[in-house]
């Protein structure tokens, strides 16, 4: 084999090699772009954690009753971030609450919250919310009415946050709330009446216990007192 026809068919073979690479790279042999490398942190979860850049951690506090009454209202709220005026809104909104701290969280320019209870225990009815935020100076207060509806040593609330991203997704936040309920006189007697079938069965039931139990006694009282008969009248008798 000449030395030309050797030249060519190693040119040849290197063309077709590179077209055999290029095909199993999914690439154009033309294109000039890097490849994508696994981990290089592209795709899906780049976009959250670019996305997640934007958010600042703020303060997080609870502003409620230490404790309340059964079928009592009484509105709480949950804060977010601190300033002047979301200070101003807690003093109108919540007199005479407690600040309970729970934290620190990454939050975003927008949030929504939800709060969350069992209906056999509480109701719970959404009320003034407040955003007073200005850039990274965050100042947000959401607050609801509750009305407990039994007594409890506690009762269960949560706070359902969702801070939404710049791409669409969401991120949630979980905030539980505990508060003590007390019974009251008018709780307890609204209780006896509307209870009343219940507790009318249970009193006519003792009523027959206690009729039979004396006329038991009255039975075994007679037996007692009446007179035995004498020897002599029973002998008189057979005779």
């Amino acid at each position: 084999m000449h030395f030309g026809q050797r030249a060519a068919l190693a040119v040849l073979t290197a063309t077709t090699l590179a077209a055999v690479l290029a095909g199993c790279s999914g690439k154009d042999p033309g294109d000039t772009s890097p490849a994508v490398r696994p981990g290089s942190g592209t795709g899906e979860f780049a976009q959250i954690d670019a996305a997640t850049r934007g958010l600042v951690s703020q303060r997080v506090a609870w502003q409620a009753p230490g404790s309340l009454d059964v079928e009592e209202t009484a509105r709480i709220g949950l804060s977010i971030g601190e300033g002047r005026e979301l200070t101003d809104k807690i003093e109108t909104l919540l007199r005479g609450t407690q600040q309970t701290p729970v934290g620190e969280m990454r939050v975003g320019p927008s949030v929504r919250a939800t709060l969350r209870g069992s209906s056999e225990d509480v109701e719970i009815t959404p009320s003034e919310s407040v955003n007073a935020s200005t850039g990274s100076d965050v100042q947000m207060l959401f607050t609801w009415l509750i009305k407990a509806k039994q007594p409890t040593d506690d009762l269960q609330l949560t706070a359902h946050l969702e801070v939404p991203l710049s791409n669409g997704h969401v991120i949630t936040h979980e905030v539980p709330l505990s508060i003590q309920v007390h019974r009251t006189a008018k709780f307890t007697v609204w209780q006896v009446l509307t209870n009343w079938g219940t507790w009318s069965a249970v009193v006519t039931s003792l009523i027959a216990v206690v009729g039979w139990l004396v006329r038991r006694r009255r039975r075994e009282a007679a037996a007692e007192e009446a007179p035995e008969p004498s020897v002599s009248s029973t002998a008189d008798a057979v005779v």
